[in-house]
C-alpha cells in the first residue's frame, strides 16, 4: 500500500478460522474495514444496481435483492481495491473482479445455494465483505434431510456479519455446503455484500443449472 493512500483495512487483525468439516473452512475477521459506513453510503449512490430475475414456479420472478459487478481495475471505491489486494495477498489468489449484492431492507434475501456458476467447486476461495446492517448469514451442509422442515433451513452455523466484517470461505465449501441470507421478521437497514470468487479449476466440473437458471416443476421434478 502506498504511504499516501488512506488505510481502509485494519491489517493488524488475524482471522478466526472455523472448520466446518475436514475439508471446508471459513475465516472470519470482525472489523476488517473499520469505517465501513462511509464506504457503504458511497456504494449505494455510485453503483449501477440491476434487478436480477430467477425462474421459479414456471415464471420469471424478480430476485429479492439488487446486484452489480465491477471488473478488475474498476473497483468503484479505493477501499474495495485495498480490500481485494489484502485478500489476494493472504490467500495467494487473483480475482477477476468483485460482485455486489444489495439487500435493501428486511424483505430482501437469497435462498440456500452454492456458487455453481464457478463450475469447478472442489477448491475455491470466496471472500465476502459486508457493509451496512448486521443480519444473519446461514451455512448448512449440502444434502441435509431437514432443509425444508427445520428452523433456518437446517443451518448449522449463523455467522451474522456486521458492517465491516470479512468472511473468506475455502476448501470444498462450495462443493459440500450451502449458504443463505434469509428475510428478517424485524425492520433492518440496508446491507451490501462484496463478493470475490476464485477457483483452482481442478477437479470435476459441476453439471446442471445454477441458481438463476430455469427450473421446471410441472412434470413432477426440477430440471
Amino acid at each position: 500500500m502506498s504511504t499516501d493512500e488512506p488505510s481502509y483495512v485494519d491489517f493488524s487483525l488475524e482471522p478466526e478460522r472455523v472448520w466446518l468439516d475436514e475439508t471446508s473452512w471459513v475465516d472470519v475477521t470482525r472489523g476488517f474495514m473499520p469505517d465501513s459506513k462511509a464506504v457503504y453510503d458511497a456504494l449505494v449512490q455510485a453503483t449501477n444496481w440491476k434487478q436480477g430475475k430467477v425462474w421459479r414456479y414456471e415464471r420469471w420472478l424478480e430476485e429479492p435483492r439488487l446486484g452489480a459487478f465491477s471488473p478488475r481495475g474498476n473497483p468503484l471505491h479505493p477501499a474495495i481495491a485495498q480490500a481485494q489486494r489484502s485478500i489476494e495477498t493472504r490467500y495467494r489468489v487473483k480475482f477477476d473482479g468483485v460482485a455486489f449484492a444489495y439487500y435493501r431492507d428486511q424483505r430482501d434475501s437469497v435462498a440456500f445455494h452454492r456458487d455453481r456458476e464457478m463450475r469447478y467447486l472442489e477448491e475455491t476461495v470466496v471472500g465476502i465483505l459486508t457493509l451496512g446492517a448486521k443480519r444473519p448469514f446461514l451455512v448448512g451442509p449440502r444434502g441435509r434431510r431437514d432443509k425444508f422442515l427445520a428452523a433456518n433451513g437446517g443451518a448449522t452455523h449463523n455467522l451474522s456479519p456486521a458492517g465491516g466484517d470479512l468472511m473468506v470461505f475455502g476448501g470444498r465449501f462450495q462443493a459440500d455446503w450451502e449458504h443463505a441470507v434469509p428475510k428478517a421478521h424485524q425492520p433492518l437497514g440496508g446491507r451490501i455484500s462484496l463478493q470475490w470468487r476464485w477457483t483452482s479449476k481442478r477437479g470435476r466440473p459441476e453439471v446442471g443449472a445454477n441458481y438463476r437458471a430455469p427450473r421446471e416443476f410441472s412434470r413432477g421434478r426440477a430440471r
